[in-house]
């Protein structure tokens, strides 16, 4: 009994095998299915949609600057990349060979879709809050941008950023890099096609989640930089 057992076992094995090498689309859907982190969705999409179009025309004593016609509309998952490095850097000064040394962590959220990253103060606003699915209930629900760009792309432009808009700004010189964490995302948008004056159009994006990605306030950023070191 016990060999008969092990016999069936091992053929369950072999064929499980060869389902996945032959294209099964049962025995692929089970092993292969994937799943994605997301931001989730608090705001109103009607609401927030009327105020993107509001910031887009612009104000004038209440009366709109810029005229565009708004061509298309639809529900996207837009990706985004958490990026945290540790970092050493030395703030050289006049007079002396060894300069004041410090070390920490900095963190970047990358917009994969438009390429850019924004500032993310990880003291201050802790983890990002993130939820997980599966990616076909994720594009059930809305259209997944794709990223054509490598990861290593994505990266240098992080890296970029840090060392120009944070490390030389603050400390004068460039850092020691060191990738500690990284991790992809969603974030849920209406995709606007806007067209200015008949125009090539372009791409507007409205969230509809709590995650503001928003550069640091260059004066909270300063004082923690200043009492840190």
């Amino acid at each position: 009994m016990e060999e008969r057992k092990t016999i069936t076992k091992r053929l369950d094995k072999m064929t499980e095998k060869n389902e996945v090498a032959n294209g099964d689309s049962k025995s692929i859907s089970k092993k292969t299915k994937s799943s994605a982190f997301f931001t989730k969705t608090t705001a109103d999409r009607e609401k927030s949609i009327e105020e993107k179009i509001k910031l887009l025309h612009g104000n004038f004593f209440g009366k709109p600057i810029v005229k565009f016609e708004v061509t298309r509309m639809t529900d996207v998952w837009v990706p985004y990349c958490y990026l945290e490095y540790d970092f050493k850097v030395e703030r050289h000064i006049v007079f002396k060979k060894k300069g004041l040394r410090k070390q920490g962590e900095v963190a970047v959220v990358f917009d994969m879709n438009e390429m850019h990253p924004f500032q993310y103060d990880i003291y201050e606003s802790g983890d990002i809050p993130l939820l997980k699915s599966s990616l076909d209930a994720l594009s059930d629900k809305a259209k997944m941008i794709k990223c054509d760009n490598s990861f290593e792309e994505i990266e240098n432009k992080a890296k970029e950023y840090i060392q120009f808009k944070v490390m030389k700004r603050f400390y004068g010189s460039e850092a020691k890099l060191l990738l500690r964490k990284k991790k992809m995302f969603y974030r849920p948008a209406v995709e606007m096609e806007v067209i200015y004056k008949g125009e090539n159009p372009n791409m507007r994006y409205v969230y509809l989640d709590e995650f503001g990605v928003e550069s640091e306030h260059i004066l909270g950023l300063k004082y923690r930089v200043d009492n840190n070191f």
